[in-house]
């Protein structure tokens, strides 16, 4: 398999059975989202799937969901036959905007549970005006970004502990092509970065600059973990995925129905389920290696429908330094304004 080329499908049933695995899936609760359908097919596979959302009434609506096997999506009829038991699902709910709630909540699910098996970070924030929470930071750099840094330092121990046992855990978060418009001088050393307005508090350029420069921080914050796991010897792929245009509940509301004929070609929830899908359990993913032994997907940049893409990451991404740069001043961010101390 070529290391850049796209594939142009993708069939989840071709994933390998999960039976004893445990998925947390974040952003998991609508049928018309990507995250629900991935929390579907991992679970239609054997996987134990938490499913995500922000009150417990949204979390059980998207396991029943599961559990009645609605289907928004005729795109593969053929992965969605499977039937799923009500022991195979268990809802994980935390607002990702409350960072000592995300800390409470993994502390919860790592009592509760032995192993995690594959993380997928999937809960974001579309553009919109730049806002603050109580600790001064910009609540989509916090939803987007600091809410999955914490989470996946907090169930680090539980991730450390399935690697052992079971090598090529996998670490997903969701980032989009979007990143690519954020300039290449582009800083993430400070609080003044993470709240840059990029020109204005509330205009549709400024705001999709925001939302860019928190997609750029998911690839740096992938690669910047895959570095540490290497380094300390920890057998985990992470990995960041652009899963294409979507025509999900939140692009919908976001376009506004003026603007929804804007959507008419995009990919279908499902659809952009099959990239994060892939790199969150196919095989292949922890088998390939390059031609220096290196695995392929280790930190990478993953395109529909699942192929690590270098080619498409932008200046900024590929920068050396940005990695640690954005990890350091996550962590000073979260001791300093928040009060919650991490370390890998």
């Amino acid at each position: 398999m070529d290391f850049t080329t796209r594939r142009d499908q993708y069939d989840p049933s071709s994933l390998p059975d999960l039976t004893g695995k445990i998925a947390l899936v974040t952003g998991s609760n609508s049928p018309l989202g990507i995250g629900w359908n991935i929390a579907n097919q991992l679970a239609l596979k054997g996987a134990k799937v938490y499913v995500h959302a922000r009150t417990l009434d949204k979390a059980q609506a998207g396991i029943t969901a599961i559990l009645t096997n609605y289907q928004a999506d005729q795109y593969l009829n053929s992965s969605s036959t499977g039937r799923v038991s009500a022991k195979q699902l268990e809802p994980f709910v935390v607002e990702l905007g409350d960072l000592k709630a995300v800390r409470d909540a993994a502390a919860a699910f790592a009592k509760k549970e032995s192993r995690l098996d594959i993380l997928v970070h999937n809960a974001a924030v579309l553009a919109y005006g730049l806002e603050f929470n109580d600790y001064g930071i910009s609540t989509s750099m916090t939803i987007n970004h600091i809410a999955p840094f914490l989470l996946t330092l907090e169930l680090l121990p539980l991730i450390k502990k399935t690697a052992q046992i079971n090598p090529g855990v996998r670490i997903v978060t969701l980032s989009s092509i979007a990143h690519v418009l954020v300039s290449p001088d582009v800083k993430f050393d400070s609080l003044k970065s993470f709240n840059n307005d990029f020109g204005e508090r509330d205009g549709v350029e400024a705001n999709l600059k925001r939302y860019a420069y928190s997609k750029l921080a998911n690839i740096l914050f992938a690669k910047e973990l895959q570095h540490k796991l290497d380094h300390a010897g920890i057998q985990v792929i992470s990995v960041a995925v652009h899963p294409g245009g979507v025509k999900t509940d939140g692009s919908i509301n976001y376009m506004g129905p003026d603007n929804l004929s804007k959507l008419d070609d995009a990919q279908t929830p499902l659809q952009g389920a099959l990239a994060p899908l892939s790199a969150a359990a196919s095989t292949e993913v922890w088998a390939e290696k390059d031609d220096k032994g290196k695995r392929k997907w280790a930190g990478a940049y993953v395109m529909p429908y699942g192929i690590p893409s270098p080619a498409d990451e932008s200046e900024a991404a590929k920068n050396p330094k940005l990695p640690k740069e954005l990890w350091e001043a996550t962590e000073r961010i979260l001791a300093e304004n928040v009060g919650i101390s991490v370390s890998f």
